[in-house]
């Protein structure tokens, strides 16, 4: 864990990819998802901003390093999400979602423009590269923050 250390007081930044196993209705599990994560992630002081759509899921989560770790890792062992991929895992200087415990975003047809600026004709973050991954979800997020 002492790489992450060297980040702005041992920030963490971790991005990866997932598919929804098929157990219950899709925008059900995605807000039953953000509120667990909202409650959780306040208590241990993770932040971020999740991307679903398609039956995929692209998350962004941020903070102390060890949190992170916990955080991803009941993440895997979570029956819903099954082809975890690692997109990004590094140290953070600071928060992009700093004011978001989990913001959220589902990915629909008026998302076209936004999968266009990454090269992707249809939401399929798994084989995004880390760059590809983060701009997404920061012009997601962005969108959100200018309430459009």
């Amino acid at each position: 864990m002492l790489e992450f250390e060297e980040g702005r007081k041992g920030l963490r930044r971790l991005i990866y990819a997932s598919r929804f196993t098929g157990e219950g209705d899709f925008g059900e599990v995605v807000r039953t998802i953000v509120a667990a994560s909202i409650q959780n992630n306040r208590l241990v002081d993770v932040t971020g901003f999740l991307l679903a759509g398609e039956g995929l899921f692209l998350q962004w989560l941020e903070g102390p390093a060890t949190a992170v770790e916990e955080t991803y890792a009941r993440i895997a062992r979570d029956r819903r999400h099954a082809g975890l991929a690692t997109i990004a895992d590094c140290p953070a200087e600071r928060r992009w979602f700093r004011d978001w415990n989990m913001g959220q975003h589902r990915m629909g047809v008026a998302d076209q423009a936004l999968l266009a600026e990454v090269g992707l004709e249809v939401f399929n973050p798994t084989g995004l590269d880390a760059d590809r991954a983060g701009r997404l979800l920061q012009r997601a997020g962005e969108r959100h923050l200018r309430g459009g």
